[in-house]
């Protein structure tokens, strides 16, 4: 029996100021939003797709519960979109060992160009939710960093297996909160 989910999804105007085509002032720009979405609670893991004049927000939670296979190819077809010049996953993510050993919460934001290019951001998250350390730990492909476990990659395989997205849109929606 097949199983579905629905997603989701808000867009709105891109903001150039806020949200700007530089890697580090995008991915800057980014953390911002999430930090401050962090002032009303822990917000829901969402994934942003970036065009030049719009933004599209896709709240990822009903993916987490689908088979890895499902998630990734769907984040994949969302990335292989008509126009999109960089997707982001935006969120608070539990880190820490996988065989059981201790977490903790990190904000974290992870960015992905068509050309596979990325470039990401976390910083540890204290018992009351609140940033700990003076600043977001940055990593990106350019300085020779692998790219993070788990997580992007989808642009290369919407090309490989011709993944793409089609969504109806109603037109802008007024009010659009980016990042919750």
């Amino acid at each position: 029996m097949a199983s579905g989910f629905q997603l989701r999804v808000r867009t709105g105007p891109r903001d150039m100021e806020r949200l700007p085509t530089a890697d580090a002032a995008l991915g800057r720009g980014l953390f911002e939003l999430l930090s401050t979405a962090l002032g009303r609670g822990l917000p829901r893991p969402a994934m942003m797709v970036l065009r030049a004049d719009e933004v599209m927000q896709f709240d990822v939670v009903p993916l987490l519960g689908s088979p890895d296979r499902v998630r990734r190819r769907m984040l994949a077809a969302i990335a292989g979109q008509e126009g999109v010049e960089c997707v982001a996953m935006i969120g608070v993510l539990r880190v820490g060992t996988r065989k059981g050993g201790p977490t903790s919460l990190a904000a974290s934001v992870y960015l992905e160009w068509p050309n596979n290019r990325w470039w990401t951001a976390w910083q540890p998250l204290g018992s009351e939710n609140e940033l700990l350390g003076d600043a977001p730990r940055v990593r990106h492909a350019i300085d020779g960093w692998p790219r993070p476990n788990g997580i992007g990659g989808w642009f290369a395989q919407a090309r490989r297996e011709r993944l793409r997205l089609r969504v109806e849109r109603p037109g802008h929606q007024a009010g659009m909160g980016l990042v919750h």
